[in-house]
C-alpha cells in the first residue's frame, strides 16, 4: 500500500472512531435507564434464540448512532442489525466504498434480564478489512477500540483514554451456550475452568478486559462478531480461524472452514486452545 493511501485510510478510521465513540457513549445513557422497563420480543425468521431476540431499545440505539454517523460518514455503506428506517439512507455496498458494521445491543437476551453483559458495537472495513472498531459496555462504563496496526485503547468513565495490552486474567475459557459437550470436557480435563456466554463482545475482548485467558466459537462467523477480534488483536492478543492466524478480513468472505474462532491472550494459549479443540472432535 503507498503512503498517501495509508494516510488516507488513517484519517478515515481516526473519524469512524471519533464519531462512534460519541454515539455510543450517549446510546449507553439510553440502556441504562431503560434496562429493566422494556419487554423481550422475537424477531421473525431467526435463527437461534440469541439472534431472535430484540427489545425496543435495540432499535431505538441503533437510530441514535445512525444519526450521527449519517452526519459525518453518511458516504458508507452500512451492515446493521435491524432494520429501521435510517438504515436506507445510506449508499449500496460497492468497491472501494467504506462499510461501517453496527450492533446496537449484543447480548439483547442479557440485557434483558438485567446482565451487564451487553454491548454497543461496530467497526468500520475497507476493502474487505477491518480498519477499526469500537465496543462500548455500558453497565461497565468502559470503551474500547482499536485502529488496524496502531493499538487498542480503553477509557473507563471520565478517565482519559490509555493504550491497552492484555490483562493478566484467570485460565478461563469463554464459550457460547449449547457448545457441544467433548469440547468442555476437553478444555476441563486440561485444567481451564469452562463459562459459557451469550455476548460475543465479552467472548472477542475477553483477553483484554481479563474476564478470561481466552473464548471459543464453534460455528461460521459474521461480521458482528469479529468487531472485538480487532481490538484483542491489536492489544497483543491472538485470534485463530480453522486454525490459521486471523488476518482482518471480513468474514463474509471467508470459507465456512474458518470456523473454529479461537481467541486468547498469547499465540501459546491460541494454538493450544485449538489443539483440545481437535482432539474433542
Amino acid at each position: 500500500m503507498d503512503t498517501e493511501s495509508r494516510k488516507q485510510e488513517l484519517i478515515l478510521s481516526d473519524l469512524f472512531i471519533h464519531i462512534f465513540r460519541l454515539a455510543v457513549q450517549q446510546a449507553g445513557h439510553l440502556a441504562l435507564r431503560l434496562q429493566g422497563e422494556v419487554r423481550l420480543e422475537h424477531k421473525t425468521g431467526a435463527n437461534s434464540p440469541e439472534s431472535a431476540a430484540l427489545t425496543s431499545v435495540d432499535l431505538a440505539i441503533q437510530d441514535v448512532v445512525l444519526h450521527l454517523l449519517l452526519h459525518r460518514l453518511g458516504g458508507a455503506a452500512l451492515d446493521a442489525e435491524e432494520e429501521t428506517e435510517l438504515t436506507g439512507l445510506f449508499p449500496a455496498p460497492a468497491p472501494g466504498r467504506p462499510l461501517i458494521v453496527l450492533d446496537p445491543v449484543d447480548g439483547t437476551l442479557n440485557y434483558a434480564e438485567n446482565s451487564q453483559d451487553y454491548a454497543i458495537m461496530g467497526a468500520l472495513l475497507l476493502d474487505g478489512l477491518y480498519l477499526a472498531s469500537v465496543i462500548h459496555f455500558p453497565a461497565w462504563g468502559r470503551t474500547y477500540w482499536a485502529q488496524r496496526d496502531v493499538g487498542a485503547w480503553l477509557q473507563t468513565h471520565r478517565e482519559a483514554p490509555r493504550q491497552i495490552g492484555i490483562e493478566e486474567a484467570p485460565a478461563t475459557v469463554l464459550i457460547p451456550p449449547k457448545s457441544f459437550q467433548p469440547a468442555q470436557d476437553s478444555l476441563q480435563g486440561s485444567g481451564y475452568s469452562v463459562v459459557q456466554s451469550r455476548c460475543s463482545a465479552v467472548d472477542a475482548t475477553a483477553p483484554v478486559s481479563g474476564r478470561g485467558c481466552g473464548s471459543l466459537s464453534l460455528v461460521p462467523l459474521d461480521r458482528r462478531r469479529a468487531i472485538g477480534f480487532l481490538i484483542t488483536a491489536e492489544a497483543g492478543g491472538s485470534v485463530l480461524l480453522a486454525g490459521q492466524p486471523w488476518a482482518g478480513d471480513d468474514p463474509e468472505t471467508l470459507s465456512k472452514s474458518s470456523a473454529p474462532a479461537v481467541v486468547a491472550d498469547s499465540h501459546e494459549t491460541a494454538a493450544r486452545l485449538s489443539s483440545l479443540l481437535d482432539c474433542a472432535t
